[in-house]
C-alpha cells in the first residue's frame, strides 16, 4: 500500500471511531410545531420582533401591539435559537432581549414601561 493510501485510510479510520463519541453531533433545532407565544403586559405600546437562527434568516416584527395583547410566533423548521428583540418604538434599538431554545413551546411575557420594558420567559 502506498504512503498516501495508507495516510488516507488512517483518517478515515479515526474519523468513523469519534462519530459514536458525539464530535459531529449538531445542535437541537425546532421540534416539529413548537411555537412561542407572546404576552403584552407593558404599559406601551410594545413592537416585539424574531429571529430565527438557522432558519434561512425568517425574520419579522408585530408593530405597535396593545396591553392585553397576545401573538403565538410559530417556529420555523431547522431553528436553532429564537432571539426575541422589544422595541418601544419600531425605529430604535431593542429596550431588552432574549434567546429561547426552539425544542418546546415557549412563552415569554413584556412587562414595564417605556422607561423599563423587559422580556421576561415564564412557564406556559
Amino acid at each position: 500500500m502506498k504512503r498516501r493510501n495508507r495516510a488516507v485510510l488512517g483518517l478515515v479510520i479515526a474519523a468513523g471511531a469519534c462519530l459514536p463519541l458525539g464530535v459531529f453531533a449538531t445542535s437541537a433545532s425546532a421540534a416539529s410545531g413548537t411555537n412561542v407565544q407572546i404576552r403584552q403586559n407593558a404599559a406601551i405600546a410594545a413592537t416585539t420582533c424574531y429571529t430565527f437562527v438557522g432558519a434561512e434568516d425568517k425574520n419579522y416584527c408585530h408593530y405597535s401591539r396593545p396591553i392585553g395583547d397576545v401573538v403565538t410566533v410559530g417556529i420555523p423548521p431547522n431553528t436553532t435559537q429564537v432571539l426575541i428583540d422589544l422595541k418601544t418604538f419600531p425605529w430604535e434599538s431593542p429596550a431588552d432581549s432574549i434567546t429561547v431554545n426552539p425544542d418546546k413551546n415557549r412563552c415569554v411575557e413584556v412587562s414595564g414601561t417605556a422607561f423599563n420594558a423587559k422580556l421576561l420567559e415564564t412557564g406556559c
